[in-house]
């Protein structure tokens, strides 16, 4: 076990327990297995099929009350390949987090640790459950972050600390990265629905090849205009720096967000900057995204459409010269889907998926995803499930053009 994760499981365990005497606990459990059929085990142009045999453990844990909120979901996911064209794998997907009241309305400790599978190329965004475990790894992320929240009258309010972050890899030619960053936010109330929000971080990215500064600044607000929505934004200047590299670039910093319940249908609309850490390369890229997202509920069906649009830029590419700093390389990603559960009978839930992921890099890569599914309740505490997934990768890089199709049942016990 790596020794980061060892300490981060540590800290999470002292603040769980931390609360033991004030707090109400409840956890869930199923062990599931299940077969699925593949024609292109390895997502390749000319893939092999297989026959993959599951065994997939899942176990829960919240416990809330007092001065804690302890959160946790744990998925396991063994594979065997029967032709063996695939090593046996076995995935883990760890979510926890641990936040403890230290002081009343005053000292915080926030604490999270998350170990997923992630794309190599983050430039591809999240994994999807179309995808095969080829060109994945996994990634652990751990947060420890202190913090106070002091009040300045009645109106006044901030939020002051520190956060250490460690990124790393079950991969060893993947490059760690720790993660240092201090912040202040203030809100000011102007009324029970208007804020006024401002706040300054400094981040200092430590990684095997270089160290990267970030300084960012931000003035804004927030607006509850109605019951039914809100808006909020923050904007101001962005600076990084690569030390070493002698490297540095200026850009707008923002976060904005619209939500608005039109009664039929739910409304959430959201852009910003988040800063990304790439496996392939161990660089940070700053990723600018638009999304939209509509979602109707019926009464035993629910629909959601989305789109997103997301730019990609290296964090101060140190590979180019100073009188470059506006000649960034970037790649563009264009994503639509849509996603319906319908509830069939009282035992059976369909569900139906369809997107599509393009980008506007050299290789002019297109995908194509498709899904369908069907959960059928045997008794309170056993599933039955089958489903159907389609993947389509059209591109001019003969590795990214291939297709894949996917049948799977599953048997799965609830605890």
């Amino acid at each position: 076990m790596n020794k980061m994760t060892r300490i981060s499981i540590v800290v999470l365990a002292a603040l769980a327990w931390a609360g033991l005497a004030y707090a109400e606990s409840g956890w869930r459990a199923s062990l599931g297995v299940g077969a699925e059929y593949t024609d292109n085990a390895g997502e390749e142009h000319d893939g092999e099929e297989d026959i993959i045999t599951a065994l997939r453990p899942s176990l829960s844990y919240n416990r809330e009350g007092g001065r804690l909120l302890f959160q946790s979901a744990y998925s396991g996911d063994y594979r065997y390949y029967t032709r063996e064209t695939e090593d046996e794998e076995f995935n883990h997907d760890l979510k926890m987090r641990a936040l403890l009241e230290a002081s009343e309305d005053f000292f915080f400790i926030d604490a999270s640790e998350t170990y997923r599978l992630v794309n190599e190329d983050r430039r591809r965004g999240d994994v999807r459950e179309e995808d095969s475990t080829s060109e994945l790894v996994q990634q652990n992320n751990f947060t420890f972050s202190p913090f106070i929240t002091p009040r300045f009258g009645e109106r006044t309010s901030a939020r002051v600390g520190y956060a250490y972050t460690n990124i790393w890899y079950d991969d060893s030619d993947k490059d760690a990265k720790d993660i240092h960053r201090g912040f202040l936010d203030g809100d000011y109330e102007l009324s029970d629905r208007a804020s006024l929000l401002s706040g300054y971080s400094y981040a200092m990215e430590l990684s095997e090849d270089d160290t990267l500064d970030r300084h960012i600044a931000y003035f804004g607000g927030h607006y509850e205009y109605s019951s039914q929505g809100d808006v909020y934004l923050k904007m101001g200047p962005q600076y990084s720096r690569y030390r070493d590299r002698g490297r540095s670039s200026t850009s707008l910093y923002w976060d904005a967000g619209l939500n608005h319940d039109f009664g039929a249908v739910l409304m959430n609309l959201s852009s910003g900057i988040s800063f990304d850490d790439d496996p392939d390369t161990g660089e940070t890229y700053e990723r600018r995204y638009v999304t939209l997202a509509l979602t109707k509920i019926w009464d035993r069906t629910t629909a959601r459409l989305s789109a997103s649009l997301e730019d990609y830029e290296e964090s101060a590419d140190g590979s180019r010269s100073s009188d470059e700093s506006d000649d960034l390389e970037s790649t563009r990603r264009t994503v639509f889907g849509l996603n319906v559960s319908h509830e069939l009978s009282a035992r059976l839930t369909g569900t139906f998926g369809l997107g599509h992921d393009f980008d506007d890099s050299d290789d002019n890569t297109k995908r194509w995803y498709a899904n369908l599914g069907l959960t059928y309740a045997l008794s309170e505490t056993l599933n039955l499930s089958a489903w159907y997934r389609f993947k389509d990768s059209s591109s001019d890089d003969i590795d990214e053009d291939y297709r894949v199709n996917r049948v799977g049942v599953q048997l799965t016990y609830l605890f």
